[in-house]
């Protein structure tokens, strides 16, 4: 699948997208596994107590997780995920 960062998630990855090719059935496993190879940088932004953090948005081929399963929102290998920190700004 492809997964592509943006914002603050860009500089602790260092990558604007990858193609993730580690099996990953649910948006939760998937944000495990990044936060596993990426780290609290990454992680702190997206994750806490293993749910979505405030205003983290991830979407799964152009839809909002928090409008399907949330966390349990399905991936398959042809999934195109979006991952965006909060954001701040006026």
């Amino acid at each position: 699948m492809k997964v592509s960062y943006f914002a603050l998630l860009r500089d602790a990855t260092r990558k604007r997208s990858e193609i993730w090719e580690r099996p990953a059935s649910t948006v939760r496993d998937l944000l495990r596994d990044l936060a596993a190879e990426y780290g609290p940088n990454f992680a702190r932004w997206i994750l806490k107590d293993g749910e979505l953090a405030g205003f983290a948005i991830i979407l799964v081929n152009g839809h909002d997780v928090r409008g399907l399963q949330g966390l349990d929102t399905p991936l398959t290998p042809e999934s195109d995920v979006f991952i965006f920190p909060p954001l701040a700004g006026g």
